[in-house]
């Protein structure tokens, strides 16, 4: 089996709460899967990474269908819980759901402030030309949230993006996560379950990328053992998959700190495992540049007919063909 993901940042195996939580999801259910992280969102079945080949070819996209999968095949990081936190978890995972997703979403994605900057940071790894509409996708997501949360859609007036209440929501759940968290390891004591690889997707994002706006990676920071069970999970279970690019000061840098720890220690490489796409084969690329020609071809003959430069004319030439015309601008003649 191959999980294909986007490639991490700041030290963090991924950029992507999604893809974070399903690689802590791995970890704690000590699934052995092929990690490739120059994953390409068009190939996968959601439009989104991650997605999931199993050894049988078959293509499975989204946390949900991946872990579903993973459990049939007796991979459930939920194994070693007892029972009455076993019936717990899915309480406390819908919770974080419902109160803390929708912010996060627009905070990412629905902010004008800061959405050329999440924008940036997803096209970067994404292959020409997917990198120009893939992350549209997440977009629209966080539209259709605001739009039957809040009542607006992302295209509205800023004036209009009232969020107040999602925000406020989602300070209550950090600090309610906090709270449960207090001074343990994990969520539910020394033993890693499925909530604390879901709060290490999201947390793991809002503590690290830095945005013009980020009110809640602010409101993180005070949460000294949020900050902690963050660097804790990265250190025990990621310290080789962990990745920071060479420039460090771009603009996904977390902070001055990050950027002096990242001076002081080694850099660590990034590792993919295969280092290679498994759709990445020669007639794959071969497709993916005449299905980029034919777009780029349909968008320029679009162009020139809806601007006049180019029109169609029927002529009769015996058979009643209809011919493309190119008008030639007029010009003056000079006295």
């Amino acid at each position: 089996m191959e999980l294909f993901l986007y490639r991490g940042e700041w030290g963090l195996p991924t950029i992507d709460y999604d893809c974070a939580r399903l690689l802590a999801y791995l970890k704690f259910s000590e699934a052995k899967i092929t990690l490739n992280f120059n994953g390409n969102p068009f190939s996968s079945p959601t439009g989104m990474l991650p997605y999931l080949v199993t050894e049988e070819g078959k293509k499975i996209g989204g946390y949900n269908k991946i872990t579903e999968y993973l459990q049939s095949r007796g991979f459930d990081a939920n194994a070693q819980l007892e029972n009455q936190n076993y019936i717990v978890i899915n309480g406390c995972i819908q919770y974080v759901f419902e109160n803390l997703f929708p912010y996060f979403m627009y905070s990412l994605w629905g902010d004008p402030k800061n959405l050329d900057t999440t924008r940036a940071l997803y096209a970067k790894r994404i292959p020409i030309p997917f990198n120009f509409y893939c992350p549209r996708k997440y977009v629209l997501k966080t539209n259709e949230l605001t739009v039957s949360l809040g009542g607006f859609a992302l295209e509205d007036s800023v004036e209009l993006h009232d969020v107040k209440d999602m925000m406020l929501n989602a300070k209550k759940c950090i600090n309610w996560i906090s709270e449960k968290l207090g001074d343990n390891r994990f969520f539910f004591g020394d033993t890693p379950s499925e909530i604390d690889a879901i709060l290490y997707g999201y947390l793991s994002v809002l503590l690290k990328l830095t945005l013009p706006n980020n009110v809640l990676q602010n409101h993180v920071k005070q949460c000294g053992n949020l900050v902690k069970f963050v660097e804790r999970i990265t250190t025990i279970y990621f310290a080789r998959e962990g990745f920071t690019s060479a420039n460090g000061s771009t603009p996904g840098s977390s902070s001055s700190n990050d950027s002096s720890k990242a001076k002081s220690e080694p850099e660590q490489k990034f590792y993919d495992g295969t280092q290679k796409d498994s759709d990445d084969t020669p007639y794959e690329r071969r497709k993916r540049y005449v299905v980029s020609g034919i777009f780029a071809t349909i968008a320029m003959v679009s162009y020139a007919l809806l601007s006049g430069i180019l029109t169609i004319s029927q002529h009769d030439h015996g058979g009643g063909a209809n011919f493309i015309s190119y008008d030639e601008p007029e010009y003056d003649d000079e006295e």
